[in-house]
């Protein structure tokens, strides 16, 4: 079956800066905290009690993904479409050369917590808890432990290219390495009270950092624009910020939230982090983010979070005639219509904005929200050829 993703109405073309995070359903209530999609199809997502969660279909459906593990996922990468890279706590290292059909665990040599990974084709690198450093030159088959020089977590690990990269973590740590991880220097942060989360770099010069106060509700976005020599920061008061990532060179995106309230902080910038504006989001505190292309984004959370946010570009596969799929009116006060030039039967399945299946229609044209509240469902319509997210309005 083809996959067609259209969101509508508050989800407009990136053009527009209009951008809107709508719910996915994972399946599960389990804390997320990693998710990485190797193209705008395939994604895995991590988390505790050794939760895996598979796509094939850009997030519109997840199933079960045995991990052979009960520790905590805390990261997720990927190496080609198929093979990803997982870790944990304990020194957990899993490896999938299938999309996550079946997992293999990857001795580490080690018991220290793993909490960072990231790969650049078969070099793969981890960072962990206690200054741990891991490198594998072969695709994460076999790994070596690299001084870092250090004895603070390391939160996050990021290569700008082959030889160039940085890890973050506690204390305000900030490290880098111009030979491929093999040596790791200390970079001036000039914050040493905040725990650095991410980080990533749009180029050879100018990065990004993100972290805050463990405990706390206060974090703080650092930036550079010669190499991480030296940083600015700003601090950001009401939330923790976990994790970012760039859409494009100007467009990027940090997450987080509320520890003590669990709400969803979700930060944009269309400046290369020079300014951060809050985005709209109801759901529960963020933890990780992906952004496999640059119209398409992901970020997972507590409570089974997964949110989505794509342009009404991304997944465009049908011809025009299978597109033409119309919901009207909308808003309605209760009913609305599904029709398409096709004159296709549809299934149809109403889920609220936090992803709970509330209605299900195997078969028809008419939705019937009279006896809901009044606001905001997502409608996942499906015909013989194609599937389609369409946001209803009801008032």
């Amino acid at each position: 079956m083809k996959l067609v993703l259209i969101f509508l109405a508050s989800c407009l073309s990136m053009n527009s800066f209009t951008q809107t995070f709508l719910p996915l359903n994972s399946g599960v209530s389990t804390q997320l905290n990693a998710i990485s999609f190797s193209n705008q199809s395939m994604g895995i997502v991590v988390g505790n009690s050794g939760v895996i969660r598979k796509t094939s279909n850009a997030g519109l459906t997840w199933s079960a993904s045995s991990s052979g593990t009960s520790v905590d996922l805390t990261d997720v990468t990927f190496i080609d479409a198929t093979t990803f890279i997982a870790i944990g706590k304990l020194g957990t290292i899993l490896k999938t050369t299938n999309a996550g059909g079946s997992w293999t665990a990857v001795s580490s040599n080690t018991n220290n917590d793993l909490l960072g990974v990231f790969a650049n084709g078969s070099r793969v690198y981890i960072s962990g808890a206690n200054g741990i450093v891991l490198a594998s030159i072969n695709g994460g088959n076999a790994w070596t432990t690299v001084n870092s020089g250090t004895s603070f977590h390391l939160n996050k690990v990021y290569f700008v290219s082959e030889f160039v990269g940085f890890a973050v973590g506690d204390g305000g740590t900030i490290l880098k390495t111009n030979n491929g991880g093999q040596a790791w220097n200390f970079l001036t942060s000039g914050n040493n009270t905040h725990s650095l989360r991410s980080v990533y770099f749009i180029d050879d010069n100018v990065g990004v950092a993100t972290g805050g106060i463990v405990g706390s509700n206060e974090s703080v976005i650092l930036r550079t624009l010669n190499g991480g020599q030296t940083w600015s920061s700003t601090n950001y008061p009401n939330m923790y910020l976990n994790a970012l990532g760039f859409m494009d060179y100007s467009l990027g995106y940090a997450v987080g939230g509320s520890i003590t309230g669990n709400t969803s902080s979700i930060y944009k910038t269309t400046s290369q982090g020079t300014s951060w504006t809050l985005e709209t989001s109801t759901s529960s505190r963020q933890l990780g983010v992906c952004i496999p292309t640059s119209n398409l984004a992901f970020t997972c959370g507590l409570n089974g979070t997964i949110l989505r946010f794509a342009s009404n570009t991304v997944g465009m596969e049908e011809s025009d005639a299978d597109l033409m799929i119309q919901i009207s009116p909308n808003p309605s006060h209760g009913v609305f219509y599904v029709s398409s030039e096709a004159n296709s039967d549809f299934s149809i399945e109403i889920l609220s904005v936090n992803g709970e299946r509330l209605a299900f229609i195997e078969v028809g044209n008419q939705i019937d929200l009279t006896s809901f509240p009044d606001g905001i469902y997502m409608a996942v319509i499906k015909s013989e050829s194609s599937t389609v997210i369409r946001k209803l309005v009801k008032e």
